[in-house]
């Protein structure tokens, strides 16, 4: 088989329109029991008919400089992303840079959508997370917190604090996927108007949980990034804590998440990275106890919560008062960015659950 998927005559991929039968995609869904990919069906995209991504940002910075000197290195044509060929990521990754608020914002849906569509990521994804990294690095890029949380997405799609403390290895197991079944699938997704079989069917599961896998490991691979970012903007720093609760808690993590004292809100969010990452109890229990004493409620009863977590039975008596009037309390504070995928008192709760309180 071709390496190319094929392409109808008289037409190339960026002029083919997107309807019919060639706009359905793959969808998958996770096994949260097995974490694992689970059979995908097959269904229409949220496009309208006929899309085609705009040629130009006017007002936009579309020049290849700074974080993004190197963009021209990655073969986009040959990529896919959610709807079909990747060629205009680059656009969209330059046009994050203007200073002009529509002009980015319209760059980045465009973005999200063709690299992360509702927690699936695509054959592209992990080539856009170098470029995520450089750009948040980057203090002159407008809406970092943002493009922190298109990363999180990009690297984790819909796995929430529900699947910590997280395993890559059962999360992303199954069959090796070789070029020439990833080619069919590209084919079949994109170029062509005949139905799956089901073989093709699980060959297009593993294709997903390998996009998966890659955008995970590509993410992956600036955990010296985010420890930088704990003591960045408090938007993005926080989400920073959360983003190395998912990555192997080596020494220096753990020590930049006990360390995190610049923002209230990055606290409390280290301290619920902390609370999920397999650590030796005795590496965080006495800092989570001091900070038991702190001016804010959050960051409070956050340490109350990873002391549960990691202490059990052992847990202090006023760690558990704390986990106790948080439950009674009328309202309770917003958790920081990054831990929002339910209310703060689902927390509280879980916590209290864990000593058998729930």
């Amino acid at each position: 088989m071709n390496k190319q998927p094929p392409r109808r005559k008289h037409q190339t991929a960026t002029q083919r329109p997107i309807s019919g039968p060639s706009r359905m995609r793959i969808r998958t869904c996770r096994d949260r029991s097995v974490g694992r990919v689970a059979r995908g069906v097959r269904c229409v995209s949220g496009l309208s008919r006929g899309y085609r991504p705009v040629l130009g940002y006017p007002g936009g910075d579309n020049s290849l400089v700074g974080p993004l000197s190197d963009l021209d290195g990655v073969p986009w044509a040959s990529l896919h992303g959610t709807h079909g060929p990747a060629d205009r990521i680059p656009a969209h990754l330059a046009a994050l840079r203007s200073p002009d608020p529509t002009v980015a914002g319209e760059a980045l849906t465009r973005l999200r959508d063709a690299v992360v569509h509702q927690g699936t990521r695509w054959q592209v994804s992990a080539h856009v997370v170098r470029f995520l990294v450089l750009l948040i690095n980057d203090p002159g890029t407008p809406a970092r917190p943002a493009l922190t949380r298109l990363l999180r997405d990009v690297g984790l799609g819909a796995y929430t604090d529900h699947d910590l403390p997280f395993g890559p290895k059962a999360a992303f197991d199954g069959p090796a996927v070789t070029r020439r079944q990833e080619d069919m699938v590209i084919a079949l997704v994109y170029y062509r108007d005949e139905g799956f079989t089901e073989e093709a069917m699980d060959i297009a599961d593993s294709c997903a949980a390998k996009w998966a896998a890659d955008a995970y490991r590509a993410v992956a691979a600036h955990v010296d990034a985010y420890r930088h970012w704990l003591g960045d903007d408090p938007l993005v720093a926080s989400q920073a804590a959360e983003l190395l609760a998912w990555f192997p808690a080596d020494e220096p993590t753990i020590a930049a998440l006990l360390s995190a004292d610049g923002d209230d809100a990055v606290r409390a969010s280290a301290n619920l990275a902390l609370a999920h990452l397999p650590v030796s109890p005795c590496a965080i229990a006495a800092r989570m106890t001091d900070l038991l004493g702190h001016d804010s409620f959050v960051v409070r009863v956050t340490a109350a919560v990873a002391l549960a977590r990691r202490l059990g039975q052992e847990l202090p008596d006023p760690a558990l008062s704390l986990l106790i009037d948080a439950k009674d309390a009328a309202a309770l504070p917003d958790f920081p960015l990054g831990w929002q995928h339910r209310a703060a008192r689902g927390y509280v709760a879980s916590a209290l659950q864990r000593l058998g309180l729930g």
